[in-house]
């Protein structure tokens, strides 16, 4: 509950997925007191799996969050809170104020991990092939379609791209363009015919078949493109808005743009996961969660703590000034 939370604490994490708790562990382990806000969102949670996790292939979603929860129970100064955190800025005296469920939170540093939201196809059918059959990250789930006859839904520029990563793995590669006119210019077709995959100039209506027996898609003209794997790729929406409450700079993607420390061009925020910029796989995540983690809690040296920990070590400066 939100009665429950603590009024300050050294570090508040905003977003529960891998980034988020990878770094909570380790702020954990450097004795922090950390709050993690998670509104449940994580954009893989459809996923039947999360692959190429180290010694971990393949996992769910679920109970890749679920384990990753249960590890951050053995540090006592770590609370995970299920909501959402509405407002943050920074008061004159330096400290980070969070409203949190209608709570306001103080805060020494921020780790943001809010995600990317992926723009989902608006077609029948999609809630229920999403995670199975149908899917919209290549590199995750690629190897899942390989020999297979994919069927590429997207519109812009850049699906020509999209769909050809999908030629690693795939048997053949159909995009249906979204459009009942040209949707690329010649060189891009081109291009795409060189490497043998198809474009149909046409709307997606519905998809045919149970899920895990997908058949294809179905045109709103009443045409039936066949293929038994779908991949996506419309828009992908970060979650930046608490980003530019505090003024970090994003890049031309709207996604934070941090240093080889995770650390924003605001001082005391920190960002990790899909929300920065690099490839968007869970591994990855998890891995800017670390290191975001690290930084963050090494960051605080010298720093009295707002929870139950020992007494501060020097600050890092101390010694290198001597």
């Amino acid at each position: 509950m939100a009665a429950d939370l603590p009024s300050s604490v050294d570090v508040l994490v905003v977003g529960g997925g891998p980034a988020g708790l990878s770094a909570a562990t380790w702020l954990g382990r450097y004795q922090r007191s950390t709050v993690v806000v998670d509104a449940g969102q994580q954009r893989n949670l459809s996923a039947e799996a999360a692959h190429g996790l180290l010694g971990r292939d393949p996992t769910t979603p679920g109970e890749l969050l679920a384990e990753a929860r249960a590890g951050l129970a053995q540090y006592p100064q770590v609370t995970l809170h299920h909501g959402t955190v509405a407002g943050l800025r920074r008061d004159e005296g330096g400290l980070f104020r969070a409203d949190v469920d209608g709570v306001e939170i103080s805060a020494e540093r921020i780790v943001l991990a809010t995600g990317v939201r992926d723009q989902v196809p608006e077609i029948a059918g999609i809630a229920d092939h999403y995670g199975v059959d149908v899917h919209h990250c290549p590199a995750c789930d690629g190897y899942t379609a390989r020999g297979r006859v994919v069927i590429v839904l997207g519109s812009g520029r850049h699906v020509p791209a999209y769909a050809a990563e999908l030629l690693d793995w795939a048997g053949s590669v159909r995009i249906v363009t979204g459009t009942t006119g040209p949707a690329f210019d010649e060189e891009q077709r081109a291009v795409l015919a060189d490497h043998g995959a198809e474009v149909v100039d046409g709307v997606a209506e519905a998809l045919i078949g149970a899920p895990g027996a997908l058949a294809g898609v179905q045109l709103a003209g009443g045409e039936l493109v066949e293929g038994d794997k779908v991949f996506f790729s419309y828009a992908h929406h970060p979650g930046n808005d608490l980003a530019r409450q505090l003024g970090c700079e994003l890049d031309h993607e709207g996604r934070i743009a941090v240093d080889g420390f995770q650390l924003s061009s605001v001082d005391g925020v920190y960002a990790a996961g899909d929300i920065t910029a690099g490839l968007q796989l869970v591994p990855i995540a998890i891995g800017k969660g670390a290191a975001a983690g690290v930084a963050c809690a090494t960051s605080l040296r010298g720093h009295p703590g707002a929870g139950p920990a020992p007494a501060p070590a020097p600050p890092t400066r101390w010694f290198t000034a001597r």
